[in-house]
């Protein structure tokens, strides 16, 4: 499978509506590959589709979804490969993706790929983003009554906390900021 066969699928499921490029990636030392990688602008409406169009074009994983404050909006990236397995026919693609801060509503990619969970489940405590759908919203890494999310730059009273968490290594270090 090609970029460009990944791409022609997608343009027929989401039609204009797709922003996409191919970009070249070089990968390996002794004998350097040069990759197509497929890189797509999508609204949130689209994810869904856009991802079961992968999944029926062959074997789909998702390695992570990356998120961060944008300001006003939440980007979500969501890096998955298509033809995963497939000796010389893996394709890597990936979905950028904006939410308004004032709705950070995503659908769940759970129900076509279960093991998106985990990293659906760290946006939740850590960026604040919520997934229609998602089969347990139990934290991962955070306590669950944690009152912050750490990724968001306007969260109100984060400041003190990560001023608390600095303060206490350096008094566990002995105030030189070294760790031993």
């Amino acid at each position: 499978m090609t970029a460009d066969q990944v791409l022609q699928g997608l343009k027929q499921a989401l039609g204009a509506r797709l922003k996409a490029e191919v970009r070249p990636r070089k990968v390996g030392v002794k004998r350097p590959l040069e990759l197509q990688e497929l890189w797509c602008e999508i609204g949130r409406e689209d994810l869904l589709p856009a991802v079961r169009t992968l999944k029926n074009l062959g074997p789909l994983h998702t390695s992570i979804i990356s998120g961060r404050d944008a300001g006003q909006t939440i980007e979500l990236l969501y890096h998955l490969t298509v033809g995963f397995g497939t000796p010389g026919g893996e394709v890597m693609v990936t979905f950028r993706l904006q939410v308004p801060k004032s709705d950070p509503v995503v659908p769940s990619i759970t129900g076509i790929l279960p093991g998106a969970e985990t990293t659906e489940r760290e946006k939740i405590e850590f960026l604040g983003v919520e997934f229609a759908g998602i089969p347990t919203r139990a934290h991962v890494f955070l306590p669950d009554d944690f009152p912050y999310h750490p990724w968001r730059k306007d969260e109100p009273g984060i400041e003190k906390t990560i001023k608390r968490m600095v303060e206490w290594e350096e008094k566990r270090h002995g105030g030189s900021g070294e760790r031993t």
